[in-house]
């Protein structure tokens, strides 16, 4: 020992070791909690036999926050995110590559980018949940589900991420999304991950307002479920009394193309492969007939075209609704729509719906990178991706006999609360039809996806619903969300479907409130905030990190 030591700075120095050590290893271990919290939360949209994950996925993200500061909140929920969003969204890259011939490499690190951003939801949602528990820490069964649910609906992004979508299989618990939405259904799974994590941490003996609180919470998801086994059985029992319409569904598995693609050998504009097919659907019985968002048809820029539509649709006597590229000047400019065009069963165009929910980048700009210097940017790299589209303004409705056809053209379907909208409070015999072209995202998972996607609009909504994609997996459910007919992904496909339908039939609490219920999650979390600012006792110390 040197003579300028003494043995109480030898044994301080040395009992900083273990210590270290034992944090490296805590966050170690927070770390892997969090990265599976992000794993589960993941699992049911890439595969909907594993919806179970779904109620567990919070457990391990609130081990891995239980007595940790700030900071350390916000990046462990930050991980957690980022690992949730790429599994979730893994077909972004084949989505690049397709989109501008990059080289997986390239494609690989602008997909990161977006799921460093798309995490920071989860982040700053683990963050405020943390602050307040800090103030309130009895209030986790409350505060969890609310925070997460608000800031993950609150935080930019393309579309509202909910859950809930993952839950297409599990339809009892499904239920329950007539009366407050989708974000109602990801309250109640995080929920039941905060009380699962009490159970396994004793906390009913720490006194009895912690066991009145579980016990209310067990009884909110007992009677979510038992709502799910009624709605579940009474729209069983309403669809097996219901007259069916036979509906023929064309699904052509177009490849996608950034330039506008010549006829298939043997076809021409006016009489397309998907033609003859809707004319074998016709003489089968069809009582109309859907193609998908796909190819360019020409149908608005050439009269031969209109002419030739016309003519054969006619001959048939069935309506058809099909999707194209819409050409109109207004104000001396040019403007395009993707648009749904409805010809009756004598081939005249009887309507067409305008989309109105454009997608970012794809068919608009957002304003941010329409600046000088950054606009010019995005649209060297966007390049032939870009097409400006013009916005629809307004919902549609295709009237076929006793059936009021809704359409909506691709990830509209992404936004409940415009979906609601559409049906609203004269909701009796309607029908949701979404037209896709995926075949942008190669054979992955993301057609499964926004197929579930709309499995749960259709729910919202108590109505039937026909989503038609293109490669698909094409799907009709009844207004409970089972399914009633379905097609291959990655084919061609011409499908008859006898869909239960009642003109009387149809809406739904959420699809008459939907906007009331938005305001009710938003005003409970300024409610919850407000009390935190106000009863609260804070950490000092936990907020300076």
């Amino acid at each position: 020992m040197s003579p300028f030591d003494t043995p109480s700075a030898t044994l301080t120095t040395q009992s900083l070791v273990p210590a270290k050590r034992a944090r490296a290893v805590a966050w170690r271990t927070r770390a892997l909690l969090a990265i599976v919290s992000g794993l589960m939360m993941y699992a049911p949209w890439v595969n909907p036999m594993l919806f179970w994950t779904g109620w567990l996925a919070g457990v391990p993200l609130l081990y891995a926050l239980r007595d940790t500061r700030l900071p350390a909140a916000f990046l462990l929920g930050w991980l957690a995110g980022v690992l949730c969003f790429a599994g979730a969204s893994h077909w972004m890259i084949g989505f690049m590559m397709h989109l501008k011939g990059l080289s997986w490499l390239v494609s690989a690190f602008l997909a990161s980018l977006f799921w460093l951003y798309t995490g920071l939801a989860v982040g700053f949602a683990c963050l405020l949940y943390r602050w307040f528990s800090f103030r309130l820490p009895r209030w986790d069964l409350l505060s969890f589900p609310l925070i997460v649910v608000s800031v993950m609906t609150l935080f930019p992004q393309l579309f509202i991420t909910d859950f809930a979508e993952g839950q297409a299989r599990f339809l009892v618990a499904l239920q329950g999304v007539d009366l407050i939405g989708a974000q109602g259904l990801n309250l109640i799974m995080l929920l039941f991950s905060v009380l699962l994590f009490q159970l396994l941490q004793a906390q009913h003996s720490q006194g009895r307002a912690a066991a009145l609180g579980m016990s209310a919470a067990a009884l909110v998801i007992l009677l979510w479920f038992a709502y799910g086994f009624y709605a579940l059985s009474y729209w069983d029992s309403q669809v097996r009394n219901w007259e069916t319409t036979r509906i023929g569904l064309v699904q052509p598995n177009d490849a996608p193309s950034r330039r506008i693609p010549a006829p298939r050998e043997g076809f021409t504009r006016e009489s397309p492969e998907e033609m003859v097919a809707s004319r074998r659907l016709a003489k089968a019985g069809a009582q109309w007939v859907a193609w998908p968002e796909a190819r360019y048809k020409g149908y608005y820029d050439m009269f031969t075209v209109r002419q030739g539509y016309t003519k054969e649709v006619g001959s048939w006597g069935v309506p058809l609704f099909f999707h194209d590229v819409e050409n109109r000047w207004i104000n001396a400019e040019k403007v395009s729509f993707n648009t749904v065009a409805w010809l009756d069963g004598k081939g005249q165009l009887a309507g067409q719906y305008r989309k109105v929910k454009r997608m970012p980048f794809g068919e608009y700009l957002p304003p941010f990178f329409q600046l000088p210097g950054v606009g010019y940017i995005t649209r060297l790299f966007m390049g032939d991706y870009l097409r400006p589209l013009g916005a629809g303004s307004d919902h549609q409705v295709f009237s076929v006999g006793d059936m009021r056809v809704i359409p909506k053209v691709c990830y509209e379907t992404a936004f409940p609360q415009f979906v609601a909208q559409s049906i609203g409070s004269d909701a009796g015999g309607k029908l949701l039809l979404f037209l896709s072209q995926d075949n942008w995202f190669g054979e992955t998972s993301q057609p499964f996806q926004h197929r579930d996607m709309s499995i749960v609009r259709g729910v919202e909504n108590r109505v039937p619903m026909v989503h038609l994609i293109n490669n698909g997996p094409s799907v009709a459910t009844a207004p409970s969300g089972r399914v009633v007919a379905s097609t291959q992904a990655f084919s061609r496909a011409e499908r008859l479907v006898d869909m239960p339908f009642d003109a009387q039939a149809g809406g739904s609490f959420y699809s008459r409130h939907a906007l009331w219920v938005q305001r009710g999650l938003y005003a409970a979390l300024g409610v919850l905030l407000l009390v935190g600012l106000l009863l609260g006792r804070g950490k000092r110390r936990a907020l300076s990190g």
